[in-house]
């Protein structure tokens, strides 16, 4: 039995947040009715060929498809009926676009008071930039997260969704709270985040120490304090070391490098050293480096468990032996579209580990059977696709 068997999920909502959302809820035994619009489907389809694109293909596993278009007053009953059926709605439209549609919180919630509904969007329900447009790299940007992974100076965007997966994270983490109140209450409720918001309370870490001391920080001050360093070797191959804070650590490192006296130097030996020398500490240190391959050096260097690991290119990942130690990636065969490789979820449970059991559907698939379900009958549903309402 999966964790969220008996659980089920509308999802209506496309590209990363809403259906990441899902997907983990998903992963976990939920079952999600993704609701796409006709003919074009969720926009991530079209970034590959078939309209099966790896990009929605990496959001959309273990759910099934009904394509319907809201702007007409069926399709607007048929959520109505889902809704009454479910436990969760989750929708990442721009604030008020739902309400238009007569499927806001306050009219799911008459047809079904327990639904937990999560409301997913840009910039949250009010405020100055509630109507604006909400994409990943606007959410990192406003946020502050973008200033402490490139440099405000030189800056560059990043190469990776990071404010939308983290959103959808959040997102999950609220509906599976309003599910456990549910328990106890009976009673749904409305779980709201967004892109400025999720990717604020990230960086919680880097914001006490602004609070604290008044300072901006940037990259570089986490990367000092935390002693993180990033080497080439003679080849050009980069990797990494993360000493943090312990002694052990760094008299390893010095061992390595053929440095002991710097244990006993007063500008590396203690923390506060450290963080002040920081620049010299890494010329050194990488004048080292240069002149070996990074192979040899992080075999020393974790043979005397220094923290340190290649910068691994995805290529490199997936031949990483404790990453097929997870069984990543997985391979599953959808009948028409073929295999389809993908990275596993993040955690194992016991008793009810998540599991991928269906790939990811191609559009408007299991129309029939949801339609069925509900208690529309073959001409019912001719009927809805000749007005192009499915």
């Amino acid at each position: 039995m999966s964790a969220l068997a008996g659980i089920r999920v509308i999802e209506i909502a496309s590209y990363v947040t809403g259906p990441f959302a899902s997907q983990l809820l998903a992963d976990m035994g939920a079952d999600v009715v993704k609701i796409e619009e006709p003919k074009r489907g969720d926009p991530f389809r079209g970034w590959g060929e078939k309209n099966y694109s790896a990009t929605f293909c990496s959001l959309n596993r273990n759910k099934r498809s009904l394509t319907l278009d809201l702007r007409h007053d069926q399709a607007r009953e048929i959520v109505l009926k889902l809704a009454a059926q479910s436990d969760v709605l989750i929708q990442n439209f721009r604030p008020g676009v739902m309400e238009k549609r007569g499927l806001g919180y306050e009219d799911v919630r008459k047809v079904n008071s327990k639904l937990v509904y999560c409301s997913i969007s840009g910039f949250g329900p009010k405020g100055p930039y509630r109507d604006m447009p909400g994409y990943d790299t606007i959410g990192q940007a406003r946020s502050g997260l973008l200033s402490l992974l490139t440099d405000p100076g030189k800056p560059q965007g990043m190469g990776i969704s990071f404010s939308d997966h983290l959103t959808g994270m959040y997102a999950c983490y609220g509906v599976l709270a309003a599910l456990m109140n549910r328990m106890v209450t009976g009673q749904g409720q409305l779980v709201e985040t967004s892109l400025l918001r999720a990717s604020i309370s990230f960086i919680a870490e880097n914001a006490a120490r602004y609070f604290e001391t008044g300072h901006v920080p940037r990259r570089k001050h986490r990367t000092t304090t935390a002693g993180v360093f990033a080497f080439v070797d003679q080849q050009n191959l980069p990797f990494i070391l993360h000493m943090s804070s312990p002694d052990k650590f760094w008299n390893a490192l010095f061992k390595v490098v053929g440095r002991t006296e710097w244990s006993n130097d007063a500008r590396f030996n203690n923390r506060q050293g450290r963080i002040a020398n920081y620049d010299s500490l890494y010329e050194g240190l990488q004048e080292i480096f240069k002149r070996g391959r990074r192979e040899e050096w992080l075999k020393q260097l974790i043979e005397n468990d220094v923290p340190a690991a290649p910068l691994n290119t995805l290529d490199e990942v997936f031949d990483d032996p404790q990453v097929r130690e997870y069984g990543f990636p997985q391979i599953i065969t959808h009948p028409k579209m073929g295999d389809v490789k993908m990275v596993g979820n993040a955690v194992d449970m016991s008793r009810t580990p998540p599991t991928i059991d269906k790939p990811p559907p191609i559009l408007g698939e299991h129309a029939d059977d949801i339609l069925n379900s509900l208690g529309y009958d073959a001409a019912a549903i001719q009927a809805l696709r000749a007005k192009g309402i499915i």
